[in-house]
This record gives structure tokens, sequence and C-alpha cells, in this order.
């Protein structure tokens, strides 16, 4: 029986430390799992039609995520036994904060379309799907989000207007038992952030469970070696008021640059 454990973010939780985990492990992974990651979602033009269907949520948006969908997995290697490891944020939708209107409301159709394409990808053949999605605390998503949009565009709303204005979407728990309705029959589980900081291997370590390898092979898992900082409130009141600024986008997009890379190297110096 193949396995496939399908990873659809959420945006915010620690999916770039999940997606380092899967990276750095790619070799070990490889032999049991055909693994997908953003790199290869974003340049095939995947995530786009995700992320259309979520502002869009049209019968034809949803189609063609499907169709790519089918595509892609035409193209890669499962031989007689391989199954899939798949992670992207952006197949539950566009980020939140970029689509307030939405929220992840296309979360549900868009697992749904990516477990029919795995269907249809291993017809005749028995397939066990999980989905994965990881959470985290409302206060903390929340915060993320401002600071990531900070980092990103020219956000010019400070914290609290932020959360206002964003505070109408449902909690990211509720996406999930919107996902487990619309698919009773799939396996579909969740892991909290700040719990899984606590853990061996962090955010990777509901992958280093599934993968379930032989000790020998387990042993050389290694943990992810990239996350995403938090930056301290200074600097992002630094980059609230460089956004609020008349600088032109060139000039903004250095500074903003610049003012992360030395807070970073400070945290680092830090450690």
């Amino acid at each position: 029986m193949r396995r496939a454990l399908l990873h659809l973010g959420l945006h915010k939780t620690g999916t770039t430390a999940a997606q380092s985990f899967l990276y750095d492990n790619r070799e070990l992974i490889w032999p049991h799992f055909a693994l997908v990651l953003p790199y290869r979602t974003r340049n095939s033009g995947l995530s786009r039609a995700a992320t259309n269907h979520s502002v869009y949520g049209t019968v034809g948006t949803l189609s063609e995520f499907g169709r790519q969908m089918r595509d892609f997995l035409d193209t890669l290697d499962f031989g007689e036994k391989r199954g899939l490891i798949l992670s992207e944020e952006n197949f539950a939708g566009l980020r939140p904060s970029r689509n307030l209107e939405q929220g992840y409301a296309a979360a549900p159709d868009l697992a749904a379309c990516l477990v029919d394409s795995i269907h249809q990808r291993f017809s005749g053949q028995e397939v066990e799907i999980t989905l994965y999605l990881s959470l985290r605390q409302r206060g903390g998503w929340l915060r993320s989000l401002w600071a990531h949009d900070l980092q990103r565009m020219r956000q010019v709303q400070d914290f609290d207007t932020f959360r206002d204005s964003i505070d109408h979407l449902p909690a990211l728990q509720e996406t999930v038992d919107q996902i487990r309705e619309k698919l009773p029959s799939v396996t579909v589980t969740t892991e909290w952030l700040e719990e899984l900081q606590l853990r061996q291997f962090g955010l990777g370590a509901p992958f280093a469970e599934y993968l379930d390898l032989p000790y020998d092979k387990a042993q050389r898992l290694v943990p992810p070696s990239k996350s995403n900082t938090r930056l301290p409130e200074n600097v992002l009141a630094e980059l609230l008021n460089l956004n609020r600024s008349r600088l032109d986008e060139a000039a903004l997009v250095a500074q903003k640059a610049a003012v992360v890379e030395r807070a970073q190297q400070a945290l680092m110096g830090a450690t």
C-alpha cells in the first residue's frame, strides 16, 4: 500500500522549519517517498493555481488547479512502492492577510481536489492519504502574519489596527474541522507549533514519526537547519516607519532588507 502525507500549512505555523527538515533529510526520504516542496509547486505554477482559486472561487479555478495537479503528479517517479510527502501552505489558499474577504474558506475544496488527484494518479492501487495541518495560538499567529507583511509588503497598519482588520476570520481549528467534514474518509491530523518546538526535531517531528524509518536510518535524521527568526519589537517598529515613509519601492525594499539583516546578525551573535 502506498502512503501519502499532505502538509497544507497553515501559513506562519512553522512551515519554513518543517520544509527545511524535509529538505535536509531528503536523501533518507527519497527511497521511500517522492518529496514535493514549495520550490517545485511554485516554479510549476501549482501554488498560483491554488491561490487563484482561494481568491476567485469558481468552478473553473478549482478545475484548473486539479488539472495542473494531475499533470504534475504524472511527472513524478513513484516506482513500484514509493509514496508521497508534500508540503505547501499555499495549497490551503492565499495567506489570509492578503485575502481578508475569504481567508481559508477555499481550503476544504482545495484539499478535496488534491486528494482526488492523488487517487486518480494511483487509480486501481490502494493508497492511504493523511492530511496534516500545523496550528498556532491565535495571538502569536496574527502577530506573525503582521510581522511577515511588514517585511514583504508596504504594510502601514500598526498591530492593533491589523488585528482588528483580520479578527473576523475563523480560528485555524475551524478550518481543520471544515476539511474533516469535507473529507470524512481521509485522516486529518494537527499539531500545535508551541508544542512541537519542545520536541525532538521541532517542527519536523510529525514527519520523522510518519517516515517510520528503520532504527539505523532514523538515527541519521537531522533537525531543521532553517526557520523564520522572530524579530524584536524595535525592529518591527523600524520596518513600520519605513513602510510609512515616502521612499520609493526600490529604496524601501533595500532599506528593509538591511534592517532585517542587521537584526538577524545581532540575534545570531546573541546565541
